[in-house]
């Protein structure tokens, strides 16, 4: 019973994540929503909540987080009933379904001389996400995960192996080294939200069709249904199909694929650089290592464009609403330290210019892996169309469930890819048509 009263608090603890600090009379709170909570992110900013009550005694700000998955509902609901945090951090894809529906604050320039350490951010990164907001922006960038292949280098030691450098490579391996009846194979399939290495699989096999990383042709239609492209999935979706990879690839999301990769049953994944801690705890630093993404023949290749996670204020119904705390809290979060703790907790790269001067971020393999991507010619961005409103509704419902059905057999290649490139039109075309008036 004591075990089972201990679970429940730890439980109840961890998804709650009550206030850091009771709050004290005369203080005002300021809270903050963060849409993809884990362990190594709670324990950071609780512990940055803790500090942060203490060092002033105006405000008392308090720390809540959602699984990503129960997130986009949650918040959803606050906006219906005007109960918002004051301050919220978003995934790159929910930013343009929010401001669709006017829940986020423009932030001005006005507001933003209020946030001191918005000056340290990557101009690059808020210009782009000026341009797929119409030059308004709505929320300020801190950090992004880069799209990273990792290998298990013990593995590939024993077997006298050389990392995969291109899909070829890959492929011969992904065949040598599945064995099903043992239940062990080279690589990880993932069949839920697979869409970041889902396309750079895509567009690298098809080196982007001639178009840069573009969804575009120079008609303004989608590329996707190309030939050259239902090609690229055919082969993708051959992987599960020829057994080469774990049968539960077509269920396996982020803890499926990662616990496949660290666990010894795949000794390959693409995912992000923030599963690198948890890569390196369960595996140990020396038997695995971060490196690129696969490139084709031509040495070159693809994966979607930098993807920041941002803090955004929600808009409040009352025209007087005093978001003076709001500001401060985003000041804080945007901080060198702040940022870049979180950044070395969980190898993302850093939105804050400053913390690149730091020794653990120069001193970090990951750090200049990720680094490297920007300034190597042979990497070409995908430039997905976050402009799009219902993009985000798309690549993490239809493509998941079709995704399925290819691998299962229930669609063909030609069929999944038609549909989304005729979605993609459907978009694009009711978009231009509400610029236009």
């Amino acid at each position: 019973m004591k075990k089972l009263l201990s679970v429940l608090l730890a439980l109840c603890m961890l998804l709650s994540l009550v206030s850091v600090a009771a709050a004290e009379e005369g203080r005002k709170t300021v809270s903050l929503w963060y849409h993809s909570g884990d362990a190594i992110t709670d324990a950071y900013y609780m512990n940055v909540f803790e500090q942060l009550n203490k060092s002033q005694d105006k405000y008392t700000f308090e720390y809540t987080s959602f699984a990503f998955k129960d997130f986009q509902e949650k918040f959803q609901m606050a906006v219906t009933t005007d109960t918002m945090p004051d301050v919220v951090s978003l995934g790159f894809s929910n930013i343009t379904a929010f401001t669709a529906q006017d829940s986020l604050l423009e932030l001005s320039d006005e507001l933003l001389a209020q946030v001191e350490n918005y000056a340290k951010v990557d101009v690059g990164l808020t210009t782009n996400l000026r341009n797929i907001a119409g030059g308004v922006l709505y929320g300020i960038p801190f950090a992004y995960n880069q799209e990273v292949a990792y290998v298990n280098t013990a593995f590939l030691a024993e077997k006298g192996e050389e990392a995969p450098r291109t899909q070829k490579e890959y492929l011969a391996l992904c065949e040598k080294y599945a064995d099903a009846d043992n239940g062990t194979y080279f690589t990880t399939l993932r069949g839920v939200r697979p869409y970041d290495s889902m396309l750079a699989w895509l567009f690298t096999y098809t080196d982007g069709a001639g178009f840069g990383g573009a969804w575009f042709d120079e008609e303004g239609k989608c590329i996707l249904s190309r030939p050259e492209f239902v090609e690229a999935m055919d082969v993708y979706a051959n992987i599960y199909k020829n057994k080469w990879c774990s049968g539960d690839s077509v269920n396996n999301n982020y803890n499926e694929i990662c616990a496949e990769f660290d666990s010894g049953v795949a000794a390959y994944l693409v995912h992000n650089s923030s599963s690198n801690t948890n890569h390196a705890n369960a595996l140990g630093a020396d038997n695995f290592k971060a490196i690129t993404v696969l490139a084709n023949e031509e040495g070159h290749y693809f994966a979607s464009g930098l993807q920041p996670n941002v803090f955004s204020i929600p808009k409040s119904s009352n025209p007087d609403h005093d978001y003076s705390g709001a500001i401060v809290l985003m000041n804080e979060l945007l901080s060198t330290e702040v940022d870049g703790g979180l950044c070395e907790a969980l190898g993302r790269v850093p939105c804050n210019t400053e913390v690149e001067q730091e020794e653990w971020y120069k001193n970090s393999d990951l750090m200049m892996l990720c680094a490297g991507y920007l300034t190597d010619s042979n990497y070409y961005q995908i430039l997905n169309p976050y402009w799009l409103p219902d993009f985000s509704n798309l690549i993490t419902t239809d493509m998941t469930a079709d995704f399925q059905a290819l691998l299962l057999g229930e669609i063909t290649a030609e069929e999944c890819m038609t549909k989304w490139a005729e979605t993609i039109d459907e978009y694009q075309a009711e978009y231009l048509a509400e610029q236009a008036n």
